[in-house]
């Protein structure tokens, strides 16, 4: 194995995943301004990278999540009526009908919770998290394509499947279970797959996110808010098949509103009727169609327990820390496209208790190393 292989099974010197990772700031500036000025749904961002030569948190992800957390924490008493009715109610029959013909095409997402259960038992390891993987062999052969892909630089061919659950680690296996659940086939348009890759991204970096503070506080179950981050933005992927003037729309809406202005409807409504069935357990249910709450609805309103009202709070701040993170492992300063969250929140977790969270290398080393993987699978 090369240095980078050594380094990515062993667990550490995420300088040099960053190395080979990050491009130059210069070209992603180049990619975003070549899009119609009418289609950019807010000013272009400037991107940095988000962590420095020797791996750790770079100056700029500092000073740009502290921005963040001064925007985020700053909400003030919610108006609830409006964004209510945009995000849940179904305005007409004929949107109704579009949106269930979306969903019968991802019917192999209801079982995603299920598939992940498995590698959330309590005290797994890696060998028996590789007995399952070699047990599919679908998954094991996208297993083994993608830790051979040029983005892994493996010195020689990998041919064991425990050998690429070493790499890979438990949070890329369960992109991996969950990529083979979405009909990537049906993103036929270049600008759908790449909607489809940005969103995919974020939906990863807010799993990995919302996990890792569920850890740092011991009191949360780390797997169901790994699967709800993983769940969150399912609707959004739906949506995107609903464009098809993407000269006029080249970016997927970036919030609820402007979704709503120009679809007609939102992600949430997808969910709710991907879910009506009852499939999907209670808690990942409440989570995953109540993740924009926290902005609008006072935390009193709210009818669940207190760590449900924790777990929620908790999603709610890895997604919008995550929509910081750009698809290609910058940061995007754009600040102002980030909810609030409403006063009543804001005793469950502190905004210095958050800020540690997100210096930390080893969060820093889980995002870009997926991000890795995201790109050997979708180019």
């Amino acid at each position: 194995m090369n240095i980078l292989l050594a380094c990515l099974a062993g667990g550490g010197c995420i300088a040099c995943i960053a190395y080979i990772l990050l491009s130059s700031k210069t070209e992603k500036r180049q990619q975003c301004a070549t899009l119609p000025a009418k289609a950019r749904p807010h000013p272009i961002p400037e991107v940095s990278d988000l962590v420095a030569q020797n791996g750790t948190p770079s100056p700029e992800w500092q000073e740009t999540l502290f921005a963040a957390l001064d925007h985020i924490f700053a909400g003030t008493k919610a108006t609830t009526e409006q964004q209510l009715a945009r995000t849940y109610q179904l305005q007409t029959e004929a949107v109704q009908a579009t949106l269930t013909r979306l969903v019968q095409g991802f019917e192999k997402v209801g079982t995603l919770h299920s598939s992940l259960a498995a590698f959330d038992q309590p005290g797994i390891s890696l060998k028996e998290m590789g007995d399952i993987v070699a047990h599919d062999p679908l998954l094991s052969s996208r297993l083994l394509k993608t830790i051979n892909s040029p983005m892994f630089r493996t010195a020689t061919n990998i041919k064991s499947i425990h050998t690429g659950v070493n790499i890979l680690g438990l949070h890329n296996l369960k992109n991996m279970v969950a990529y083979g659940t979405m009909p990537y086939q049906l993103y036929k348009h270049p600008v759908h797959r790449h909607m489809f890759k940005e969103i995919w991204q974020h939906m990863n970096n807010t799993a990995i996110i919302a996990s890792f503070m569920a850890k740092s506080r011991q009191d949360l179950d780390s797997g169901s808010l790994y699967t709800a981050g993983l769940m969150h933005d399912i609707g959004k992927l739906m949506l995107v098949l609903m464009i098809r003037n993407v000269d006029d729309m080249p970016m997927y809406p970036y919030n609820l509103d402007n979704e709503y202005d120009r679809l007609s409807t939102t992600h949430i409504q997808v969910l709710k009727i991907m879910f009506a069935d009852g499939s999907l357990p209670d808690q990942l249910k409440f989570l995953v169609l109540n993740h924009h709450v926290p902005s609008f609805t006072p935390a009193q309103h709210l009818d669940c327990n207190a760590e449900q009202a924790k777990s929620l709070t908790i999603l709610f701040i890895a997604n919008q820390i995550a929509k910081l993170i750009t698809a290609d492992g910058y940061i995007s300063e754009d600040i102002e496209v980030l909810d609030q969250l409403e006063p009543g929140y804001q005793d469950i977790i502190t905004r210095e208790e958050v800020r540690q969270i997100f210096l930390s290398p080893d969060l820093m080393r889980d995002i870009l190393i997926n991000i890795r993987l995201v790109r050997a699978m979708l180019g």
